[in-house]
């Protein structure tokens, strides 16, 4: 394979993050994260996570058509299976068509449900059509049965064959469809009750001697593009689930708005009525190797297949290696630093040597300037109480990697992002983003002429790294209706960041996440809702005994992915206080906000270092 080959190669296994842009390919790379099991069990469930971090995926492959396929295509496997999958993905342009037109909202509640009703009992039909494809001495659907499920769904009662069924059904679907731009309530159209046609066709379904005893799972993907009077609807079925069906949700966090059902004094609850699978919480909180090793195996199944032919037996944590801090910091040249050399003049004047690395002496020069003190008085206390001063190097050397390059005339790299580690960090339990830095990774190496047998360069990931998060910068605009907004909020609080990594004191390294005192306004709610359901922001119980309810209970940071383009630490550390005013500022006027909290901070800068980038900056250290 040549370089262009490998790079067109390199673009359709990890440059493809998105599930559905894989098609078939999907599961021929598919990974099994560590909850897919439960996920299988009858529970109606709710998956939570961000974009990127592998709902559709993992829905799509508890459906039919991916069970097949993970099955190597075998129907008999298949069928050891205990359940069906069904799924189905809420298209925006389509559920939000069930709205205005002189029409109150109870009323479309009820035609939504009705198309509801149409869409996943057209979706059970054509599995049982596609089984029976499979297995030819399939039982097929009664004359009582077809008539039963044509009843419930208004599409006459003479219906008494299998294909007649399909073919009505199909022709209502669209009719239905193509009517509902024209909708009034002159010309209402014979509604089903909610769930009821699903619950029927399930039930008829598994009398069949090939279902039997089987449940349909009904995969509901992008679950927040419904209106909340939809949620409603789905959130009834959920609440009352039959025998025959069970529901499992995939969602944005936060994006499920509405709890209750369409009896506004009934919600549903977990783990009452459901079982809550949080993504990132199942991947970092608890076990935080799990996405680790998901990633891995993720990772390693397609660069498997990219390098194969060459023979090589790669690992992919030896080729993206970590940079150890105190090699960091001579790359960094900690050596050509003030602070360094006052340790070395200190040591030939008195004749001694420290015996600790080049980082540790810059510790302990900063230290002492830092905090206003003798350096020589320092050192005598550091040789009296070394073990001390063990602790406190070890608590505060990251922190002191940003200091090294500050100052005007600073270029090049001034901070590194790199290794297999950083990168599952940088991450924060989504896989898109951690593919999307292991692709632009190996696109780099590549390009320069990398051997795929060695270990890809701290200056090449780190420079794949600041890439990727810019891109993902630039692509908040369009997630949301009032995206440039977020942008202009991401960059202010990503710039007060880096500014703080590189000149606020030692008191509080690693200032990196925030709290919002006091009352919120609405503004401020919805801006901390649409970050964080299009992961500009990740949140936190402020309480870890409070668990997770009123956002007002959370702290946020911004997500991890940034910090090498505005350079700062990717760690959860230490907080800042904002209050409802300075965290709108950060959108009106982010060069007030910059100066005026990082004077809160005590930081004073000049007004080349407070202005704010308008534009962003293309600066790929070309």
């Amino acid at each position: 394979m040549n370089l262009d080959e490998k790079l067109a190669r390199l673009d359709e296994l990890f440059g493809s993050y998105k599930a559905e842009w894989l098609n078939e390919k999907i599961f021929h790379f598919f990974a099994a994260p560590s909850y897919f099991t439960s996920l299988k069990d009858k529970r109606p469930c709710v998956l939570m996570g961000g974009r990127g971090t592998g709902k559709t995926t993992v829905l799509r492959g508890l459906s039919y058509k991916g069970q097949y396929a993970l099955n190597q295509n075998d129907i008999d496997h298949f069928d050891k299976n205990n359940y069906i999958g069904i799924y189905f993905r809420c298209d925006t342009n389509h559920v939000h068509a069930f709205k205005g037109k002189g029409i109150d909202d109870e009323k479309w509640m009820k035609i939504f449900a009705h198309y509801f009703n149409l869409i996943l009992t057209s979706e059970i039909l054509e599995f049982i059509v596609w089984h029976k494809e499979h297995k030819p001495d399939d039982e097929i659907l009664s004359e009582h049965a077809c008539c039963l499920i044509a009843t419930s769904l208004h599409l006459g009662d003479d219906i008494r064959n299998y294909s007649r069924l399909m073919e009505v059904l199909e022709k209502a679907m669209y009719k239905f469809q193509a009517d509902i731009n024209n909708i009034a309530d002159c010309n209402m159209p014979k509604l089903s009750l909610a769930g009821d046609p699903i619950r029927i066709v399930t039930e008829q379904a598994r009398r069949l001697r090939q279902f039997h005893d089987k449940t349909f799972y009904l995969l509901i993907d992008e679950y927040e593009n419904l209106l909340d009077s939809q949620q409603q609807i789905v959130n009834t079925l959920l609440k009352h689930i039959p025998q025959s069906y069970t529901i499992k949700i995939g969602v944005r966090e936060m994006g499920w708005r509405v709890k209750y059902t369409m009896n506004p004094q009934e919600s549903v609850i977990d783990p009452a009525d459901y079982v809550l699978f949080n993504i990132v919480d199942e991947f970092t909180d608890v076990t935080p190797d799990k996405f680790e090793s998901f990633a891995r195996d993720v990772c390693q199944l397609r660069i498997k297949d990219l390098f194969e032919e060459d023979g090589v037996d790669f690992d992919i944590e030896q080729a993206l290696s970590n940079l150890p801090y105190e090699e960091e910091a001579i790359k960094l040249g900690v050596e050509q630093t003030k602070l360094y050399k006052n340790i070395l003049e200190y040591e030939k004047k008195n004749g001694v040597d420290l015996g600790v690395s080049p980082l540790y002496k810059f510790f302990l020069s900063y230290w002492s300037e830092s905090h206003d003190l003798i350096l020589n008085d320092e050192i005598v206390d550091y040789l009296n109480n070394t073990k001390d001063w063990n602790t406190r190097y070890e608590n505060y050397k990251y922190s002191l990697l940003f200091k090294i390059r500050i100052g005007r005339g600073s270029s090049g790299i001034q901070k590194y992002y790199a290794g297999w580690s950083t990168f599952v960090k940088l991450s924060n339990g989504n896989i898109r983003y951690l593919m999307e830095l292991v692709y632009r990774s190996y696109y780099l190496y590549l390009q320069e002429g990398g051997d795929i047998a060695k270990p890809v360069s701290a200056d090449i990931q780190t420079k794949a790294a600041r890439n990727v998060g810019w891109k993902n910068l630039t692509e908040l605009e369009g997630t949301w209706n009032n995206g440039a907004q977020l942008t202009r909020m991401v960059q202010t609080l990503g710039t007060i960041f880096s500014k703080l990594a590189k000149l606020g004191d030692n008191s509080a390294p690693e200032t990196v996440q925030f709290e919002i005192e006091g009352e919120r306004s609405h503004r401020t709610e919805e801006l901390i809702q649409a970050g964080i359901m299009n992961l500009a922001f990740v949140r936190m119980p402020a309480n870890k005994q409070s668990g997770r309810g009123s956002v007002k209970e959370f702290m946020y940071s911004l997500h991890p992915i940034f910090a090498p383009y505005f350079i700062y630490s990717f760690r959860r550390k230490r907080k800042m206080v904002l209050s409802d005013a300075e965290f709108l500022l950060c959108v009106d006027n982010p060069k007030n906000a910059v100066k005026d909290i990082l004077k809160n901070k005590n930081i004073k800068i000049d007004e080349e270092e407070g202005a704010v980038m308008n534009q962003l900056s293309f600066d790929f250290w070309d």
